[in-house]
């Protein structure tokens, strides 16, 4: 029994787990704690149904990111590629990326969020048209910066995402931290690693046009 279309099966099963975490935020969102009127005891259920909501949308995006490696790995130890398989990966790892920044940017509601999430995003529906041009698929393959792009990407949301699904929401619908220093340290360091993916990921995209421009691959 043949399993190469194991690879294929994963990526695809990303695309769901994108959708996942975009209806986890938006569940999540859906549970306004800033109510007036409401009683002790449905707040607290609402923060808990909301934190468990978080925990749904990371889990889902931590099972995503484990297919981006078990697709790869699996299709180079099977000997199974396609061309659907090429063509959907790449996708498959922005619309997982692009869940993620729009629902933190729903959540977290700043421009600190914002402008890296939106060049991120815009990069990547940008780079995705790209490719499918005659000109684009001349360069096919990624450089390591790119790599260390998406590295930051990942690490970016997951240090985002971690607190909202760990760490149980006050009753005033804010997160509820530790000790504030250690809090502002975490998240000036977080929110520095998603605006270097921002910066890296045009800085990737001018090499990838510039390879391509010239007939050479990255």
């Amino acid at each position: 029994m043949t399993f190469k279309w194991l690879p294929n099966a994963l990526t695809i099963a990303r695309c769901v787990f994108a959708g996942f975490v975009l209806v986890g935020f938006w569940q999540a969102g859906s549970l306004d704690l800033t109510l007036t009127g409401l009683s002790p005891e449905e707040l607290s259920r609402r923060a808990t149904l909301q934190q468990l909501w978080y925990q749904f949308a990371f889990l889902a995006f931590l099972a995503g990111a484990i297919t981006d490696f078990l697709d790869g790995w699996l299709a180079r130890k099977l000997e199974a590629h396609s061309r659907f398989g090429v063509w959907l990966d790449p996708i498959a790892d922005k619309l997982l990326i692009a869940a993620a920044l729009f629902g933190l940017a729903l959540e977290f509601r700043s421009w600190l969020i914002y402008v890296p999430a939106a060049m991120i995003i815009a990069r990547d529906v940008f780079m995705t048209w790209f490719r499918a041009t005659p000109r684009g698929r001349s360069a096919i393959v990624p450089s390591n910066l790119a790599k260390w792009k998406t590295g930051f990407e990942f690490a970016a949301i997951i240090g985002l995402m971690l607190p909202l699904a760990t760490l149980r929401p006050s009753l005033d619908g804010d997160v509820a931290t530790g000790s504030d220093v250690l809090a502002i340290v975490a998240i000036v360091t977080v929110v520095g690693l998603l605006w270097v993916a921002a910066a890296l990921s045009w800085w990737t995209a001018g090499q990838y046009m510039k390879a391509a421009g010239s007939g050479s691959p990255d």
